[in-house]
């Protein structure tokens, strides 16, 4: 950051001066926070160069009449700066065993840790996080990564636009297909790019760097490694793969494959657990209770501990938490909504509901609410709660069109949502839960629609109503890798329950 420049961000009544806060949190700098650094190999050199600084939790942050609290609590901070050097966001790093490990100040997603550097370098290493980026800094090799609460997107690839770029993620499954992807995004910016291969039991470059001996060199000979390998043979052989393979298979052979749990016991079976990355659509005829049925799943997995994001193109914020309270109450929505539920009832529901709605964010949307809104709310959310969110989409033909040079039909608008939505789920490894109203007697979805879906669900009628309870089928008709099922299910409409 250039002496004269100064930023000041305003969130709301409140004002935050970056730089004041950085150098406040540098004076914060004490015995614990230098231990927790050194423990991670970082030189006080290092330290000073990138101004990190500390937050005890002692005394809340106070600027310009705004009050930070304790919301750095324990962690060192590093601050995040533009391709000018202008510090933009504030990382802090918990010290301790706290969760989330990484909290962001305002979760930017568009900047690069140490972008400044690529100024002046045509090479450069992506790295997993800051810690390994600072690894890298101490011995002078270029490096950069996406700050620890994001992903790496288009936007990042731009940056490195024409650079040679080293993928070096974190060296587990997670990591290794992370690097594959990243490669996919980079072939158009990039002018060159590899993917470079940590030693086995070496978590990441930090992990490398504390615990090898010689490590520069070590790394340079895996470098150079890695070009002669790839000029070779462009494409690395599936060998290369085996170890993600077999680390995937041994999960499922130990039954240790699992996903956010819909409540549904057979649909969780045949899940494989749950819901994972992926996308899944749930169709019905009009009135079937698609809502009802998805808004029961979302309270589900919040009330497990899991963050969801319930996106609605349908309903209101409240109609969905009356649903909720019906539920929780037992008794028909249209009580709630009518305000003829006694006071104390909706009291006690909304104790149960606090531990639900701790982890669930309801996003009312409209027709000018584009998904790359939508995506980059959801990116703020998840950056904050530090977890991978469960996404409830309803429902997906009211997602206005994505921007195209010519008019598409309406089956073909929803081909191409419903593609930019595996993508999205693809990237960033969430599970989407799409509804897609269907007429009555309709058995298939538009062919394009259909490629996209990884699992797609049809909720049907099953016969008249017995006692209350209306019978219900819910037909998995494709899985893309697993059985098709019906499952029968019980609605309860004067509860809005549904029951197995």
């Amino acid at each position: 950051m250039s002496n004269n420049e100064r930023v000041s961000v305003h969130t709301g009544k409140t004002s935050f001066d970056l730089e004041q806060m950085v150098a406040h949190y540098q004076k914060q700098l004490r015995e614990e926070a230098f231990f927790y650094l050194q423990k991670r190999g970082i030189s006080e050199e290092i330290i000073e160069q990138y101004r990190i600084g500390f937050d005890p939790g002692k005394i809340g942050f106070v600027v310009d009449s705004g009050q930070l609290g304790n919301y750095f609590e324990n962690r060192v901070i590093i601050p995040i700066t533009d391709e000018n050097g202008t510090t933009v966001d504030l990382i802090g790093r918990t010290i301790d065993h706290r969760e989330p490990k990484y909290k962001s100040l305002f979760s930017l997603e568009d900047h690069l840790f140490n972008e400044l550097i690529l100024a002046e370098t045509e090479d450069v290493v992506l790295c997993n996080g800051v810690f390994d980026v600072l690894s890298l800094a101490q011995v002078r090799l270029p490096a950069v990564s996406v700050p620890d609460l994001s992903t790496f997107k288009e936007q990042h690839a731009e940056k490195l636009r024409e650079k040679r770029v080293f993928i070096c993620m974190g060296n587990d499954e997670l990591g290794r297909r992370e690097s594959v992807r990243i490669q996919t995004i980079l072939q158009k910016y990039a002018s060159e790019s590899y993917i470079v291969h940590l030693p086995e039991t070496i978590r990441d470059i930090n992990d490398f760097f504390v615990r090898v001996q010689n490590p520069l060199d070590m790394f340079m000979q895996i470098l150079n490694h890695t070009i002669e390998e790839t000029l070779r043979v462009p494409v690395s052989p599936d060998v290369r793969n085996i170890t993600v393979y077999t680390e995937e298979y041994m999960k499922r052979y130990r039954g240790q494959v699992s996903g956010a749990a819909t409540g549904i016991s057979k649909l969780d079976e045949a899940l494989f657990g749950g819901l994972t990355g992926g996308l899944y659509l749930l169709a019905g005829a009009s009135s079937t209770g698609k809502s009802m049925l998805m808004k029961q799943m979302a309270d589900h997995i919040a009330g497990t501990g899991t963050p969801v994001v319930y996106v609605s193109w349908d309903m209101t914020s409240f109609e969905l938490w009356a649903r909720s309270i019906a539920r929780i109450l037992g008794i028909a929505p249209q009580m709630v909504l009518s305000g003829k539920a006694h006071p104390e009832q909706i009291a006690e529901a909304n104790k149960t509901y606090s531990q639900i709605g701790g982890m669930l964010w309801t996003l009312e949307c409209s027709l000018d609410t584009t998904l790359d809104k939508v995506i980059s709310s959801i990116g703020t959310i998840a950056a904050n709660v530090g977890k991978t969110p469960v996404i409830f989409v309803d429902h997906l033909q009211r997602i206005p069109a994505l921007k195209q040079q010519i008019p598409h039909s309406r089956n073909e608008d929803q081909s191409t949502i419903a593609y930019a939505l595996k993508q999205w789920s693809r990237e960033r490894q969430l599970p989407i839960v799409a509804a897609l109203p269907t007429e009555p007697g309709q058995t298939r979805l538009p062919e394009g629609v259909e490629a996209s879906a990884d699992v797609i669900m049809f909720l049907k009628y099953g016969g008249s109503a017995d006692g209350g309870a209306k019978p219900v089928i819910l037909e998995v008709v494709k899985h893309r890798n697993g059985n098709l099922v019906s499952i029968p299910l019980q609605f309860f409409d004067s509860k809005a329950l549904f029951t197995e």
